[in-house]
């Protein structure tokens, strides 16, 4: 919390006996995967027609890549629910692929071309040009093959009941949209600092294809023909192999508050960067070749571990909203898809995430100085390359401290408070088998997603392209083998839909492009209202 009260005091005020957890959250997930052709290569097709606009569509949009759908669900109060409907999206996806299409169900991508890899096509509005000139803008930055990496984003908040609760109950005297958004900054700062532990337990990503890797890696060793691997890593899409901010121009984004959040953010998207400078704004032929020269284009380039969000209002600016509005609800983005799932997420996977964003917010918060986000950054790298290593150490505090020991302390700290979810949620026990269950595998690294990936590979002497076709194969397979449930004709509906709000939006006159460039990139300076 962003007050004084203990870690104990504020469990005693916020799991009263009347109070149950199961009612005051909501969570959604976007899942980024691929189209390949039947060889592993990324599909050149435009976006299937069946799944509608990928500029109006609310369940199948477009990522970076034509050949990169994602998969969006509305909010949830049971994640249950939340995964019966993406479960269910998955299928009308998969029952409504072309037929020479196939869906990669993997991070990391299959075989890549840099040049061929084409950028996701939005229409001929200003809207949809403004979203594939961003894309050329990310290409000329990081370059392509950088961006088709995919992952699951995991959205999540408390209700204003549980806000107004906690409000009270602390006898914050802030106003609650204040007090809302700054709790949710203390929250990720603490997520900020414990990061590492989803990498170790969620990574998936040990391995690679060779066309991905532009220049060597000494982290990389050579595993049959065309496939690398880090022998003890546990996520190269979140290493520094897979998917960071360019090293030419870097900006700093503070978590200390919101406004501190606003005014870095709004630094990096008005500050031009003299590397970005070097690319050009145009070609001779007059095409754009990115937004802006500015450290980031749009506020959506922040590749953060976690965002704060805020629903934009129709034709509003993220950042706007933010600003106008506080926070609504985080962005948990460190996650790589689970490849032994069609949806790339598993209930217990997202039980502990609540868990862990429940204890950050609990927790002491201090802000994050340059040097707590360096040692940050570095637990972060560890765990992603190192993870599964015997003896891999952190740094906490400028000291060295083993990856076990933290995590075993950070899951013995949580007990507490899942043993006071368990009583209130009347869960026999649920939480606390939960923890023991993570804790399990914190001691037993051969036992990680990334472990159990490599092992495959390995006991199947079969390259990572083949093994990854294999399995979206068999996933795609399963998916379309089920019986279309009732949400089938919800998502062809709202395909339909999409498609006759383009066409209406594409019909209707647009201003000069120029002139709704200039127009879109207008911000004010930045400020939380009171």
């Amino acid at each position: 919390m962003a007050n004084e009260l203990s870690y104990q005091a504020l469990l005693k005020i916020l799991l009263p006996d009347d109070w149950r957890q199961s009612e005051v959250f909501q969570a959604g997930i976007e899942r980024e995967m691929l189209r390949t052709d039947a060889q592993g290569d990324l599909a050149l097709t435009p976006h299937p027609s069946d799944w509608g606009s990928a500029l109006f569509n609310p369940d199948i949009t477009l990522d970076f890549s034509e050949a990169q759908p994602e998969l969006v669900t509305p909010p949830f109060q049971s994640l249950d629910e939340l995964l019966n409907h993406l479960h269910g999206l998955h299928g009308f996806a998969a029952r409504h692929l072309p037929e020479a299409d196939r869906m990669w169900f993997l991070s990391m991508p299959p075989r890549v071309d840099e040049p061929t890899i084409p950028l996701g096509r939005f229409g001929t509005s200003n809207n949809g040009r403004l979203k594939t000139l961003y894309r050329q803008g990310l290409a000329n930055r990081y370059g392509r093959k950088m961006q088709v990496i995919s992952g699951v984003h995991f959205n999540y908040s408390w209700s204003k009941d549980f806000w107004k609760r906690l409000h009270q109950r602390v006898g914050d005297s802030r106003k609650l949209s204040v007090f809302m958004s700054e709790n949710y900054l203390a929250l990720m700062r603490n997520y900020l600092r414990l990061s590492w532990l989803l990498a170790y337990f969620f990574g998936a990503t040990p391995t690679v294809d060779k066309s991905f890797i532009k220049r060597e890696a000494p982290e990389l060793k050579n595993w049959k023909d065309q496939t690398l691997y880090a022998p003890y890593a546990t996520s190269l899409r979140m290493s520094r192999i897979g998917y960071v901010n360019s090293t030419r121009c870097s900006s700093s984004v503070s978590f200390n508050s919101l406004t501190e959040y606003l005014s870095s953010l709004y630094q990096a998207i008005t500050t031009e960067c003299a590397g970005f400078s070097i690319i050009g704004l145009r070609d001779d032929d007059g095409s754009y070749r990115q937004l802006n020269a500015n450290l980031l284009q749009i506020e959506a380039e922040h590749y953060a571990l976690i965002r704060p969000k805020q629903p934009p209002a129709p034709d509003e600016r993220p950042f706007v909203a933010l600003r106008e509005r506080g926070v609504d609800y985080v962005e948990v983005r460190a996650l790589d898809v689970q490849p032994d799932s069609p949806i790339g997420a598993h209930p217990d996977q997202l039980e502990f995430i609540r868990l862990l964003l429940l204890y950050c917010l609990l927790r002491p918060n201090p802000p994050i100085d340059r040097e707590q986000e360096l040692e940050n950054s570095h637990n972060h790298q560890q765990a992603a390359l190192f993870g599964r290593q015997p003896g891999v150490t952190l740094k906490r505090q400028g000291q060295e401290v083993l990856m076990l020991d933290w995590g075993l302390e950070v899951l013995d700290n949580m007990r507490l408070l899942a043993e006071k979810l368990d009583y209130h949620n009347y869960t026999q026990g649920k939480y606390m088998q939960l923890l023991d269950r993570y804790e399990h595998l914190l001691r037993h690294p051969e036992e990680t997603p990334s472990a159990r990936v490599l092992q495959q590979i390995q006991d199947q002497d079969i390259e990572y392209l083949d093994w990854g076709l294999n399995l979206s194969a068999q996933h795609t397979s399963a998916l379309c083998a089920e019986t279309a449930g009732e949400l089938e004709a919800v998502f062809a509906e709202h395909a339909k839909a999409s498609v006759e709000s383009q066409t209406q939006l594409e019909a209707q006159e647009q201003e000069p492009f120029e002139d709704f460039l200039r127009n879109y990139s207008r911000l004010k300076a930045p400020g939380l209202k009171d």
